[in-house]
């Protein structure tokens, strides 16, 4: 029967940030295609080191993944294969109330992942879950999938591993299949997309699936800490995997703008037409992102004592005066980028409805 994995699959981390995770899982993906992108690339082109999204007083998990911003299913995954000149097919699978396939089959669904693991393309998916995982192999003929996994075990125990998965197509929802490979756009004309996709998420003010995003999601998020009411709450609702674990899941986006930071300033070296604003927006980016361990530094922990603290007012009005903090710089930076935009003719309102949302 055959086999065949993908070798030289980066190990995919699972230690605490969602962010850093996605980060890992579009390094594999590129990778694995052969693709040959720094972190940094991937974290600026992405879309996940500078977006932040909030649910105004909604405390729910889920703000930190990939496509949480995304208005059309894997809208930001499909965004960045298109950016490098990858043809990306997206296949949503429709099933019955017993889990039967609406609109393929399960033959089709191994036939894919095997065809395009044939050809070296890792396949991204989700199986049963909100988070997106890397298929990089199989086995008996595309009976038993093989993924490239993050860990996050007992006592802490945090590691990669390969994992395997029988009878896989009956939890595949959806997935995106690399096709052809053309050649990307000039690197000038990718950064300059970014920008306007940055300055549009930044300033943007109606709501994407009832989340607000950018400046407003700043807002809304600081409000949401300083003035939420926790007192009627239990230490478990306020801890892990309550309020303070979700409040964990913003300073993770914040924490993402620094995966872009070297890759701002090896642009500010190649194109020094833009090296002021660049530099100016990564320092600023830089002292924003250190606000995604400030919650540290303030003595908060979880553990008992570490709850009961989130949960007094007074502890959370620092940590949101911090953020406002933090908040300044990420405006002073997507201001220096406006500057670049506004340098290659693009101005203003016009740059801004012209951006797409």
């Amino acid at each position: 029967m055959r086999r065949k994995i993908i070798p030289n699959i980066p190990d995919i981390g699972c230690y605490g940030s969602e962010v850093d995770y996605v980060f890992d899982i579009l390094d594999a993906t590129f990778t694995g295609a052969g693709e040959k992108m720094s972190k940094a690339e991937l974290a600026a082109y992405s879309g996940m080191a500078n977006r932040f999204v909030w649910k105004p007083g909604a405390w729910r998990h889920g703000y930190e993944v990939m496509d949480s911003i995304d208005q059309t299913p894997f809208e930001s995954s499909i965004r960045l294969f298109k950016t490098f000149g990858w043809d990306a097919r997206y296949i949503s699978i429709l099933r019955d109330g017993d889990g039967k396939p609406l609109n393929t089959d399960h033959e089709q669904i191994r036939r894919d992942f095997v065809e395009s693991i044939d050809k070296g393309y890792p396949v991204v998916c989700r199986m049963n879950s909100h988070r997106q995982n890397v298929v990089i192999g199989y086995e008996n003929d595309g009976s038993i999938i093989v993924s490239r996994v993050g860990i996050d075990g007992e006592n802490d125990d945090k590691r990669s591993e390969t994992a395997t998965r029988e009878n896989w197509e009956d939890s595949v929802s959806e997935y995106i299949l690399l096709k052809d490979k053309s050649g990307p756009a000039p690197e000038r004309e990718r950064f300059l997309d970014l920008l306007r996709l940055i300055v549009s998420r930044a300033r943007r003010t109606d709501k994407i699936n009832g989340m607000n995003v950018g400046f407003a999601a700043w807002e809304a998020y600081l409000h949401d800490l300083e003035f939420s009411d926790f007192s009627t709450l239990s230490l478990e609702e306020v801890g892990r995997d309550g309020r303070m674990g979700i409040y964990c899941d913003g300073l993770c986006q914040i924490w993402g703008r620094s995966g872009a930071l070297p890759y701002y300033r090896s642009l500010a070296e190649r194109f020094p037409e833009w090296r002021d604003e660049l530099n100016i927006a990564a320092a600023a980016l830089d002292d924003c992102s250190k606000y995604g361990g400030f919650l540290w530094a303030q003595g908060f922990s979880f553990d008992e004592k570490g709850y009961e603290r989130f949960r007094d007012p007074a502890a959370r009005k620092i940590l949101a005066d911090e953020g406002r903090k933090a908040l300044q710089k990420d405006i002073e930076a997507v201001e220096q980028f406006e500057k670049i935009l506004s340098k290659e003719g693009l101005h203003g309102e016009a740059l801004h409805a012209s951006c797409p949302k």
